[in-house]
């Protein structure tokens, strides 16, 4: 835990302090400074994207072979898209706050996919159960078992 000295602004004025979490989602609450309670709590999600990361800056680790020559895929920003037809995991454009690109990282280590999921109040706490997303995963065990390349995929946990 940190903890900062501050001098009021205006010592005149009620002790209220307002934090604000800003985002898709932002949640916000008012604080007495003069009780503070362990019960008001701010809440938000963390979405992450899945990237591609060659293809963002066209830049590339020293010593690691590069996948493609094409210097179109050096700027297209691919991410992890999920086709809502098909439900296949596919490599598309990152469009900023597409839930069909949004990933979340469970406790136990699983990326659910947000798009998969119900949408729900951001003021609120998430009463979300790992069992009740979808999750990245391959089709099959042939990457495993025999060094053959497998489709990503959703799956129940």
């Amino acid at each position: 835990m940190t903890s900062l000295d501050y001098a009021w602004d205006e010592p005149v004025l009620p002790p209220f302090i307002m934090l604000t979490v800003k985002g898709a989602g932002s949640s916000e609450i008012v604080c007495s400074m003069n009780d503070l309670q362990d019960s008001k709590q701010l809440y938000y999600e963390n979405f992450i994207y899945i990237a591609a990361t060659h293809t963002f800056s066209g830049l590339q680790e020293p010593g690691v072979r590069p996948v493609a020559s094409n210097k179109d895929t050096a700027y297209a920003e691919l991410v992890l898209d999920v086709s809502p037809k098909t439900q296949r995991v596919v490599l598309k454009k990152k469009e900023p706050g597409k839930r069909s690109q949004l990933w979340r990282m469970t406790g136990t280590g699983m990326l659910c996919h947000e798009g998969s999921s119900v949408p729900h109040n951001p003021h609120k706490p998430s009463p979300r159960s790992v069992d009740s997303c979808m999750i990245l995963d391959i089709a099959g065990l042939a990457a495993v078992t025999d060094n053959r390349y497998e489709p990503l995929m959703l799956r129940k946990p």
